[in-house]
């Protein structure tokens, strides 16, 4: 039996910003992944400048453009098949693939001397809590901590039996003119409680729409929304889940499990920006199994809880500020606002989902009291 500080259920960005973190302060870690990579992955894409500079930070030497393929600075809103308004922003959206992000992390944390098992999927009946154990095929692996970054299907939560709180999110790819302008789009009205967005990549665009909708109502809704908006067949369609916002009861977890990025349910409910929180919470769930066995304190995720009651708080308000902005009537008086007022959506776009120098708890605050006045 091999024994490991920390087994990592998954390879994406949270789990492998997990073990890098991890490995830099000397832990002995294993990421468990049921893909071979580089592997596909269901994503939008989109990484705000607040990832940009969380990676440059924690992955030094890794530089952006190895993972950075279109980035945009144009920014258009669309509401009931309207175009309400063009956008330039001064911080500019970046754009990646998921098989090439990925695989660099993955990469960086082998150069760290983490462990990889590839082509492994795991099973509820896998994970044993009680022994701190893990089982693939005829291998047991011991473990003194275990973090799921299994995403929205985590096998983590099944295991633990804690109730999801997820949405489907419906994307495609329509084929690129070269020679158009690489602008972001957003489309309102499209969904309940959601949005359709158009993402623009190196040689594709990548359209998708979610929504707090059942899936198959969702599955119509990105149907006709593909139809109606753009004039050329939409290829790949395929569907996957992203967190609600919703706070997961980890209760249920032993005190040495954690759960990260969209295993743990981070995203912001406005957006659906994922990748960001993703990072973040690995980041903090290292920190706190650092702190956990410097202290000899057993109760790991009590303290990873104290370390992401921030986003939490932040996730909260995001919430509360959706209520809002997508109550139909408001959502309408708003669109009309944004015709000929700029200010209140470039403020929104650049320093709070671009920089995050701002959040959900504090944005309108700051925008009224402050921002607007210079207005």
């Amino acid at each position: 039996m091999e024994s490991f500080d920390v087994l990592i259920i998954g390879g994406g960005p949270a789990g492998t910003m997990t073990g890098i973190e991890l490995r830099k302060k000397g832990y002995k870690t294993c990421i468990i992944d049921k893909e071979a990579f580089p592997r596909e992955k269901l994503c939008g894409g989109l990484l705000t400048q607040k990832s940009v500079d969380l990676i440059t930070r924690h992955c030094p030497g890794l530089d952006p453009s190895d993972f950075v393929v279109e980035q945009s600075d144009t920014v258009d809103f669309f509401y009931q098949g309207e175009k309400i308004n063009r956008f330039r922003t001064k911080r500019v959206y970046y754009f990646t693939e998921r098989t090439i992000f990925d695989d660099l992390l993955i990469r960086y944390y082998l150069e760290l001397g983490g462990k990889l098992l590839q082509q492994v999927p795991l099973k509820i009946d896998d994970i044993h809590f009680r022994k701190s154990t893990l089982t693939t095929g005829s291998s047991t692996y011991n473990y003194k901590y275990l973090v799921g970054a299994d995403g929205c299907n985590s096998v983590l939560c099944k295991a633990a039996r804690i109730k999801r709180h997820d949405f489907l999110c419906v994307k495609g790819k329509i084929s690129r003119d070269l020679r158009q302008e690489k602008e972001l789009r957003i489309y309102f009205n499209v969904a309940k409680r959601g949005y359709g967005w158009y993402f623009p990549r190196k040689e594709y665009y990548c359209v998708g729409m979610g929504g707090e909708e059942s899936g198959k109502k969702i599955c119509y809704r990105a149907k006709r929304f593909f139809r109606e908006e753009f004039d050329q067949q939409v290829l790949q369609i395929k569907g996957a889940f992203l967190p609600s916002g919703r706070k997961l009861n980890t209760r249920r977890l032993p005190k040495n499990t954690i759960p990260v990025g969209d295993a743990a349910g981070f995203t912001d409910p406005v957006t659906g920006e994922g990748l960001y929180f993703a990072m973040l919470s690995g980041i903090l769930a290292a920190g706190a199994i650092d702190a956990s066995a410097k202290s000899q304190n057993k109760n790991v995720i009590g303290l990873y809880n104290k370390n992401v009651l921030p986003i939490w708080k932040n996730i909260r308000a995001a919430r509360f500020w959706k209520s809002v902005l997508f109550f139909s009537p408001f959502l309408k008086t708003f669109m009309k606002h944004l015709k000929t007022h700029t200010s209140f959506a470039l403020f929104y776009l650049e320093r709070v989902i671009a920089t995050g120098e701002f959040d959900y708890t504090n944005f309108l605050k700051v925008y009224f009291l402050k921002i607007r006045s210079i207005h």
